[in-house]
């Protein structure tokens, strides 16, 4: 098989930020297929945003090669949809749910200054992708954190991206919440590859495919062998594990949402 066939491949990457042999990420190889919905997990300070950022060809590793869709990542990030950690916002800015949204566009028809119909009609499937349909005209600022970040997930697969990365994207989320993002996510899975970065390894366990360990190297696990034990040794801490597939356990910790 070629690297042709893969949405990302990794090979043999070390990644330094000042170009030493400091590494914040060594020998990294990965492949993620095609329709993969995988989790990347690891301790802050990991490597977690670095690998998303090698990924978009933000930055650029010091030996090695990566690429997606069989490219160089600068070459065809009008295919990947991008979801950031944190994303600052003006709450003074006077701007609707469907503009943010119309942000996501990768080319804007400037005849008068306006978007095109076929541009609107997409932001407005891709708010009610993610249950924002009536919510269309509000202004953004007045959107909850959560609303909020749907709008932004609107923006990323508004242009309908093959790929679509996700940096923590309920880290700032209620658990019921974070439930019913991860179903929205596996539900956009039947259309996108996904790659998320999250601390919620209760809820992924029932959603993704695999998860991919970084803490300066990586591993990956299938979800049926992530327990505490192989986080504690990616994290270097006593993690507990809360399933939500029924198949709850580690020190007697109960799973309210199974």
């Amino acid at each position: 098989m070629s690297q042709e066939d893969f949405v990302i491949n990794f090979e043999n990457v070390d990644f330094s930020y000042d170009g030493s042999e400091d590494l914040a990420l060594e020998n990294i190889s990965l492949t993620v297929d095609k329709g993969d919905f995988a989790c990347i997990v690891g301790p802050n300070g990991g490597g977690k945003t670095t690998l998303l950022r090698l990924i978009l060809g933000l930055n650029k590793p010091l030996r090695g090669k990566v690429s997606v869709f069989g490219q160089p990542p600068e070459l065809v990030r009008q295919r990947i949809g991008y979801v950031p950690q944190f994303s600052k916002f003006d709450s003074n800015f006077p701007v609707s749910v469907l503009d943010v949204v119309l942000m996501g566009c990768l080319c804007r028809s400037f005849w008068w200054g306006r978007y095109s119909k076929e541009q609107t009609q997409s932001a407005i499937e891709a708010l009610e992708t993610v249950g924002l349909k009536d919510f269309i005209h509000k202004s953004f600022a007045d959107l909850s954190g959560g609303q909020k970040q749907r709008a932004l997930i609107a923006r990323a697969i508004m242009s309908q991206p093959d790929l679509l990365l996700l940096d923590e994207p309920t880290a700032s989320i209620d658990i019921h919440g974070t439930e019913q993002f991860y179903k929205m996510f596996a539900e956009m899975n039947k259309k996108f590859t996904i790659l998320i970065v999250s601390h919620d390894i209760g809820f992924v366990s029932s959603h993704v495919k695999s998860v991919i360990c970084v803490r300066k190297t990586l591993e990956i696990h299938p979800v049926s062998e992530l327990t505490g034990e192989s986080l504690q040794k990616m994290y270097g801490l006593d993690v507990h594990i809360i399933r939500h597939d029924h198949r709850c356990s580690e020190k007697g910790h109960s799973c309210p949402h199974s």
